[in-house]
């Protein structure tokens, strides 16, 4: 922890004061006393306040002029916190006090209480105060002192600022290492200087070779000029040019061939003075010919520059339509137009009738529309100028089940039921149809159900009354009791 800068009393400095001899005298802090109460350390107190606990196990050293560094260490099986500790001398005097408001330190029972502090005195009387047991001070290194102290980085030594820190030999022949010799300055291996001229010296620049280029009859030759890395050779025998990489000279590894574009040896296999004809590089020959046919006019031989001609009509000879060896342009394409244009005048319409709608006179386009009834306009039947369409029909309401329905244009309706159920009496039974009439029942038609072929079977459904829109009562009646028994019936009836 941070040592704890401590407030000198009163009666402290008194007892460092030699009233006799007019200046010093040394003392002895032989005591400390412990706290748990925070209080104001002001140099007027006499007594530590609250104190339970006064420790004779006190160190000490003075580690400069003006500086004391205290030590209190308490070893007992006591357990509690310090929020204050004060020092008293061999004669009982409050030497110095500190305090603050959060436990400077709390002790248990098993642990060993250590506190440190440092007292500061301005005028240089640190050498007066003397301690009795200090064989367990550690206190801050000095010039004078030997004790903690801790090590600088490799930066804080470079920037030569820090002065609590010391340095070891690692960091210090690192830190040597970023400086330059005075005595290298200017020898083989050392840093180079500068003349007036703000230039590298001469004695210290290195030797410049200037590049030679040489031009050899042979490799042979190559190899034995006087040639130094970076000079040239241009060889005769070969028309290739070398460059030197590496001494010796003599070696030809050390030759590296500088590409360059192949010179032209043959044209189409063909060397020495050379005469192309057009079969050599595939041209067409001068007595290829150039035909016409059609439209097209003109040609003849390659011998001569030669002119293709599609001779255009005028706009008399395209509105006349005769000639059939010429082509028409878009001009006597714009005469045809007028032309047409004259057949039929802008001024003349087109109307739409019946279902049909729109049109009106040629001076733009016109849209002739038959628009389509809707499913809802179907079923109604009312609409008169709108055309049914296939969609618009299967788009009417249906059931393919077996009981089901279909709805025709105009609204007709048409439903069917089957009742699959065994009946062995005379019964009425009321069937209600898979979707309500809006207005109107038409006559019904039942018919009896058996599941295999019976002369004598009697039982048979008859409608009862004109029913509802929404459903039909049917009677079951036999003629005699003979083989009452039907497996059900079917049921159309239709309306709107």
């Amino acid at each position: 922890m941070t040592a704890l800068t401590l407030t000198l009393t009163n009666a402290g400095r008194a007892a460092l004061v030699n009233a006799g001899a007019g200046g010093t005298a040394a003392v002895v802090v032989a005591r400390a006393g412990l706290t748990a109460t925070a209080f104001v350390s002001a140099p007027t107190l006499t007594v530590l306040p609250g104190e339970f606990k006064r420790i004779d196990a006190i160190a000490g050293q003075a580690v400069d002029a003006m500086t004391v560094h205290l030590a209190v260490r308490d070893e007992s099986s006591d357990a509690y916190a310090v929020r204050g500790i004060g020092f008293y001398l061999a004669d009982g005097t409050l030497f110095a006090t500190y305090s603050q408001a959060t436990p400077i330190m709390e002790k248990a029972d098993v642990s060993t209480f250590y506190v440190a502090a440092d007292l500061r005195f301005l005028d240089g009387t640190a050498q007066l105060v003397q301690f009795g047991n200090t064989n367990f001070l550690n206190p801050p290194a000095s010039e004078g002192v030997a004790g903690v102290t801790r090590l600088a980085t490799l930066a804080e030594a470079l920037a030569g600022l820090v002065a609590n820190k010391t340095i070891t030999p690692a960091t210090m022949k690192a830190v040597l290492a970023s400086y330059v010799r005075v005595d290298q300055l200017g020898l083989p291996g050392g840093p180079a200087t500068l003349g007036p001229d703000g230039k590298l010296l001469l004695a210290q620049r290195p030797p410049v070779d200037l590049i030679d280029v040489f031009g050899v009859a042979s490799q042979a030759a190559m190899l034995a000029l006087a040639a130094t890395p970076g000079d040239f050779a241009v060889r005769a025998d070969n028309g290739r040019v070398y460059v030197l990489q590496q001494a010796p000279a003599t070696t030809l590894a050390n030759w590296l061939e500088i590409s360059t574009p192949a010179p032209v040896s043959s044209v189409n296999n063909k060397v020495g003075t050379i005469v192309l004809v057009p079969a050599d590089i595939g041209a067409a020959p001068a007595t290829r010919l150039i035909s016409t046919s059609g439209l097209v006019t003109g040609g003849g031989s390659l011998g001569a520059d030669r002119t293709l001609d599609v001779p255009a009509a005028s706009r008399a000879e395209a509105e006349a339509g005769l000639l059939a060896s010429k082509a028409l342009t878009p001009d006597s394409i714009a005469g045809i137009i007028q032309w047409i244009q004259t057949l039929v005048p802008p001024a003349r319409s087109i109307t739409g009738a019946g279902l049909a709608r729109g049109g009106g006179s040629l001076a733009t386009d016109r849209v002739i529309e038959v628009l389509a009834a809707s499913v809802a306009e179907i079923a109604a039947g009312i609409v008169t100028d709108k055309a049914v369409t296939p969609a618009g029909l299967a788009g009417l309401p249906q059931s393919l089940t077996p009981n089901g329905y279909i709805m025709l244009p105009g609204g007709f309706l048409i439903q069917w039921l089957q009742v699959r159920q065994i009946f062995t009496s005379e019964t009425t039974i009321t069937v209600s149809y898979p979707i309500a009439f809006q207005s109107v029942v038409l006559p019904i038609v039942a018919m009896g159900y058996i599941e295999n072929a019976s002369g004598v079977r009697d039982l048979w459904p008859q409608r009862v009354g004109g029913g509802s829109l929404t459903s039909q009562l049917i009677q079951l009646q036999s003629d005699d009791a003979r083989d009452t028994r039907i497996e059900g019936f079917d049921l159309i009836v239709m309306g709107k």
